[in-house]
C-alpha cells in the first residue's frame, strides 16, 4: 500500500512538473499554407480557455511615415516602395498598444513580432484577438523616471502587446488572430464560408443522420441508404442553409453515410475538413519549434529597458527560439527625411511625400534588425520575444541558420532585390537563437551584437555625456506618460491639477443614460454614466477619448471615481459629463512627437549577423560596382 501511495504521489508530481514545463506555443507550417504561398502559423501547445492570455506580451516598434520616406523621386523609389508594401503585410495599425498618438498627422504602422507577425488569418476560425488593456496598463519595467541615460530612444517604450483567446482553443489547434472587421469585409465572402457556429450545427446534423441510419439499419439496403443520404446532404442542406452554404457543406461531408462515423471520430466537421488545423503534440515537437522558451522582464543591464528570460531549463546547443525573418533588401528604406503634404489633383486627397533627400535620422526599427557591414540588406526578426534579447560580450546564446525544411538556404544565392520577386514575397528565411551554454530557468538571454555595434554604442555613450554637459540633452529627462501612469496606480488624480505639457489625459468611455437623474443638467450638458461594455472589451482603443476631470468622489476603501468632461469630435462646442468613471479608465499618453524615440540624439545601429554565419555571395554587395556604372 505504501509503495502504491508513493508511486501515485510521484506520478502526480511528475505530471504536474511536466505540465508546467509544457511548451505552450509552437511555430509550424500553417494549415492555410499552400505551395504557391507558404505560411508559418502558431499552434497551441496546451489548451486555452476563453479570455485567457496566449503566450507573453511582446515589443511594439512604431515606424513613422515609411511610405512617405520611400517616395524619393529617385531611381531607388520602386525598390523602396516594394519593400514598404511587402513589410506592411506583416505589421499592424498602432491602436492595440497606443501608438496612434505618436504623430499628429501622417501614417504610423507598428511591427509586433510573434503573434503580431506570425498568426494567420481565417475569418471564420478566428479564435484570438489583441488584449489592448495589457499594453495600456503595462508595468513600468525599468522606465527610470527623470533619468537622462544613453538608452533613451534606443529601445521601444511600448511593450506588453498581448493576444488572448476569444474562444476555447484546444491543444494542438492553430491560432488565428482577428485582422479587424475592415479586413474581413474586404477579403472574405460570407456566402461561401462556414462559420464555427455553422460547423457546430452541421455536427449536430451529422449525429442525427448517423442515429437515423443506425435506427433503420435493418430496413435499408446500400442503394437506399445512399439515395437518402445524398438527398439529405444535397437538397435538405441547401434548403436549410441556403444554396451557397449548402453546397459547401455537401462538398465537406464524405461521399457515403458509413463514412460519417469518421467525421464524428475526427472531432467534428471542422477537424475532418481541415485535418492540419489541429496537430498532435508529437507532430508539433517533430515539425515545429517551441515559441515560449523566453519571456520579457526588466533587464539586468542598466538603461537597457526590457530583457528576455528563460521560462525553463535550456541545454547547451538547444534552440532557445525560432526567428523567422522579414527580408529588407535595402537598408535605405529605414532612412528618415523631412516630409511635406501634397494634394491629389483629381480629388484633393491629402498625402505625404519626402521633402528633399537629406537624411536626418533612422527608424527605431533599425535597432531591432539584423545586418552585416558588407551588405545593404537588413532582416527583421519576427520570432516571439526575440527583440527583448540584449547584447553581451559574454553571451549565453548565438544566432544560427535554422535547419527547418521551411528555411530556404537556396535564397542565399539570390540577388537582394530578387527576394521580393512575386514568387518570393513570403517568410522563407529563418534563423534560430541557440544556447551556447546551459541556461537555467530565469536566466537572462544574451547574444553578441558584434564589434561594430559595441564600438558604436561606446561612442554614443561618450557623446551623450558631452551633450548633457552642453545642455543639448537634458540633465533630467522629461516626465513621460508611462511615469504618470505608474504614479497614479497607487494614488488618486487631483481635479484641476496641471500636468506636463508633453502628455495628455485620455479616458476609456463606455456610457449609458442615467436612471436616477435627468440626462440633461442645468447647464444644458448631457449627463451619462460610465459602464462596462456588455459584449465587447471596455478597455479598448476604440473607446479611448480626450477627457478632463471635473469632480472626484471617494467611494470608500481607498477607491475613487471621477466625473469627466468629454467633447465629441463631431461637435466640440458641446460637452458631455460622464459620471462614475473608475480610476483605471483614466490614463495618460505622450503627445505627438514627444515619446523617447523622437529624441534626435537617440542611438541607432543594427544587430550584426556574425561574419561566419552571414552567407558568401550576392548579399555581400557593399563596395560592389555594377559593370554599367563602371563603364
Amino acid at each position: 500500500l505504501c509503495l502504491l501511495l508513493v508511486a501515485a504521489l510521484t506520478s502526480n508530481f511528475s505530471a504536474g512538473a511536466e505540465e508546467e514545463n509544457q511548451c505552450g506555443l509552437y511555430l509550424a507550417t500553417s494549415s492555410t499554407s499552400t505551395a504557391d504561398e507558404p505560411k508559418w502559423g502558431i499552434f497551441a501547445g496546451k489548451s486555452y480557455s476563453k479570455q485567457s492570455r496566449i503566450g507573453f506580451g511582446d515589443i511594439a516598434i512604431h515606424t513613422h511615415q515609411m511610405e512617405a520616406n520611400a517616395l524619393s523621386g529617385q531611381d531607388d523609389e520602386d525598390l523602396l516602395m516594394s519593400i514598404v508594401d511587402f513589410f506592411e503585410n506583416f505589421i499592424w495599425v498602432p491602436h492595440p498598444v497606443g501608438g496612434q498618438f505618436e504623430l499628429d498627422e501622417g501614417k504610423v504602422v507598428t511591427a509586433i513580432p510573434g503573434g503580431g507577425t506570425l498568426s494567420c488569418f481565417n475569418a471564420k476560425l478566428t479564435n484570438a484577438d489583441w488584449n489592448h488593456s495589457a499594453a495600456y496598463f503595462r508595468e513600468p519595467w525599468n522606465e527610470e523616471k527623470g533619468v537622462s541615460h544613453p538608452g533613451r530612444g534606443a529601445y521601444s517604450t511600448f511593450y506588453e502587446a498581448s493576444i488572448h483567446a476569444t474562444d476555447e482553443i484546444e491543444e494542438g489547434m492553430e491560432i488565428f488572430i482577428s485582422y479587424g472587421e475592415n479586413y474581413v469585409n474586404e477579403n472574405s465572402d460570407d456566402n461561401e464560408e462556414l462559420s464555427k457556429e455553422d460547423m457546430k450545427k452541421v455536427d449536430m446534423t451529422v449525429n442525427k443522420i448517423v442515429e437515423f441510419f443506425e435506427k433503420h439499419e435493418d430496413e435499408l439496403d446500400e442503394e437506399s441508404k445512399n439515395e437518402i443520404y445524398q438527398f439529405l446532404i444535397r437538397d435538405v442542406m441547401q434548403a436549410a442553409a441556403g444554396e451557397s452554404k449548402g453546397k459547401v457543406i455537401s462538398e465537406v461531408l464524405p461521399d457515403t453515410p458509413d463514412e460519417l462515423r469518421t467525421v464524428i471520430a475526427s472531432g467534428g466537421v471542422l477537424d475532418y475538413s481541415q485535418p492540419s488545423l489541429v496537430r498532435s503534440t508529437e507532430w508539433l515537437q517533430k515539425h515545429g519549434r517551441c515559441m515560449d522558451n523566453i519571456r520579457p522582464g526588466p533587464s539586468t543591464i542598466p538603461h537597457a529597458g526590457r530583457g528576455a528570460f528563460a521560462t525553463r531549463k535550456i541545454a547547451s546547443g538547444a534552440v532557445v527560439a525560432p526567428v523567422p525573418l522579414i527580408q529588407i533588401p535595402d537598408e535605405d528604406v529605414l532612412n528618415m527625411y523631412d516630409i511635406r503634404v501634397e494634394y491629389d489633383e483629381n480629388d484633393g486627397t491629402e498625402f505625404h511625400v519626402r521633402n528633399g533627400n537629406e537624411v536626418f535620422g533612422h527608424q527605431l526599427l533599425l535597432n531591432y534588425c539584423y545586418g552585416h557591414p558588407q551588405s545593404h540588406m537588413l532582416f527583421y526578426p519576427a520570432g516571439a520575444g526575440i527583440s527583448f534579447i540584449n547584447h553581451s560580450k559574454k553571451p549565453n546564446a548565438k544566432l544560427a541558420w535554422s535547419k527547418h525544411p521551411n528555411h530556404h538556404s537556396h535564397w542565399f544565392q539570390l540577388e537582394p532585390d530578387e527576394l521580393l520577386d512575386e514568387n518570393n514575397r513570403y517568410l522563407g528565411l529563418m534563423m534560430e537563437v541557440v544556447a551556447t551554454k546551459n541556461i537555467a530557468e530565469g536566466d537572462e538571454i544574451f547574444i553578441d551584437y558584434g564589434d561594430l555595434w559595441q564600438e558604436a554604442w561606446d561612442e554614443h555613450k561618450k557623446e551623450w555625456e558631452k551633450l548633457k554637459k552642453r545642455g543639448v540633452v537634458p540633465k533630467r529627462w522629461p516626465t513621460r506618460a508611462a511615469d504618470l501612469n505608474a504614479e497614479f496606480k497607487t494614488k488618486p488624480y487631483k481635479v484641476g491639477a496641471i500636468y506636463p505639457e508633453n502628455v495628455q489625459m485620455k479616458c476609456f468611455l463606455v456610457i449609458s443614460k442615467p436612471v436616477d437623474e435627468e440626462p440633461i443638467n442645468a447647464d444644458g450638458d448631457k449627463v451619462r454614466i460610465w459602464t462596462y461594455h456588455k459584449t465587447k472589451e471596455t478597455f479598448d482603443s476604440s473607446n479611448l477619448f480626450d477627457c478632463t476631470l471635473v469632480d472626484r468622489q471617494d467611494v470608500g476603501g481607498g477607491t475613487f471615481e471621477y466625473s469627466v468632461s468629454w467633447r465629441s469630435i463631431n461637435d466640440p462646442s458641446k460637452q458631455t459629463i460622464v459620471k462614475k468613471v473608475p480610476q483605471k479608465a483614466v490614463i495618460f499618453v505622450d503627445k505627438p512627437h514627444t515619446s523617447d524615440q523622437f529624441s534626435p540624439e537617440a542611438f541607432r545601429h543594427y544587430i550584426q549577423i556574425p561574419d561566419d554565419v552571414f552567407p558568401e555571395g550576392p548579399w555581400r554587395d557593399v563596395g560592389v560596382v555594377e559593370e554599367e556604372d563602371e563603364d
